[in-house]
């Protein structure tokens, strides 16, 4: 059965880091499909600086030659303030905050033990704490108005790592926690998830600082050129147009886009081992079985804390009861 279509008319999308990329496929697509939108970004490099604030005018100026409604705003993402002043945007010139697509990014490139203090907050600011500061204001108001989508942006460099980008993986696997606990703690009316967005023509795309290691980045570069052309921020968009309907009925779930490849990512805990009998057990016990410790032959995948704790008992009541 065709699925049906997909109508933001009448709701209010604030996107972060609009004014190219990802943000700007993003803003685009929500827009056509009727979405007012709050395009916000600085218009810096991709180490978040130099910022030109007309590239966020440029994206709503788009939307509007089109027939659409939107609105331009440069305020950071990475205070307190800026995350509210984002969300009173929206207030002022829509009257109310629907969907919330956080997707502004930096990076400073360099290996771990070069990172500065400076690298490694600039990127925690904007990413982790970004995501803190603009979905707050705008999930209190989905909270009272009984309504919401909330799409995070997290990375491979996070969840599987790649080399140069410890405050970056660092971050983007934040993220990932910040949204999983949000899922515990929202109303069934607001669903939470999160990408893990590869996209060509992105100002995140290609470590490009003078930190790192040219021959290895370029060898890199040259390994995902497969299937470039699969690579545009359409693939993306449409998966997020998706999680910011009404006809988005998951919550919690992390989803990957790379090559036009679209899979959930999740976490999972093997079957584990059980000690026997009432003796604590040793150091050399736990080596002795760390082949069952880390058996993937049998898992489970938690949906919070608590449910971990709970396959856990049942685990132990089968195996000691």
């Amino acid at each position: 059965m065709a699925p049906s279509s997909i109508d933001l008319s009448g709701q209010v999308a604030i996107v972060t880091g609009a004014a190219g990329g990802l943000g700007r496929a993003y803003a685009l697509a929500l827009a056509e499909r009727g979405a007012a939108i709050v395009a916000n970004d600085l218009g810096g490099d991709t180490r978040g600086e130099h910022g030109m604030p007309s590239l966020a005018e440029a994206v709503a100026e788009d939307i509007r030659a089109k027939g659409g409604k939107a609105v331009a705003n440069a305020d950071t993402v990475a205070t307190k303030a800026g995350g509210e002043a984002i969300t009173q945007a929206a207030l002022d010139h829509f009257g109310r905050v629907d969907i919330v697509i956080n997707n502004a990014g930096n990076q400073r490139n360099a290996l771990f033990e070069d990172l500065t203090e400076e690298d490694i907050e600039s990127v925690l600011a904007v990413h982790l704490k970004g995501a803190f500061f603009v979905t707050q204001p705008a999930y209190r108001l989905m909270k009272r108005q009984g309504y919401g989508r909330i799409v995070f942006t997290s990375s491979q460099s996070g969840v599987f790592g790649n080399p140069y980008r410890a405050n970056y993986g660092a971050a983007k696997t934040g993220v990932i926690g910040l949204m999983r606990v949000l899922v515990q703690e929202a109303p069934e009316s607001i669903r939470v998830n999160s990408v893990m967005p590869n996209a060509s023509g992105s100002r995140m795309g290609t470590p490009g600082e003078e930190r790192v290691d040219k021959d290895f980045i370029a060898a890199m570069m040259a390994r995902g050129n497969a299937y470039a052309e699969r690579m545009a921020p359409d693939y993306t968009a449409a998966l997020v147009t998706w999680l910011a309907s009404r006809d988005c009925d998951v919550t919690g779930q992390v989803y990957s886009v790379l090559r036009g490849n679209y899979a959930r990512v999740f976490s999972a805990r093997c079957e584990g081992w059980i000690p026997a009998g009432a003796r604590r057990p040793e150091p050399e016990d736990v080596a002795a079985n760390l082949a069952a410790v880390a058996s993937g032959g049998a898992w489970h995948e938690p949906q919070s804390g608590i449910d971990e704790g709970d396959i856990v008992r049942a685990a132990l009541d089968r195996s000691l009861g």
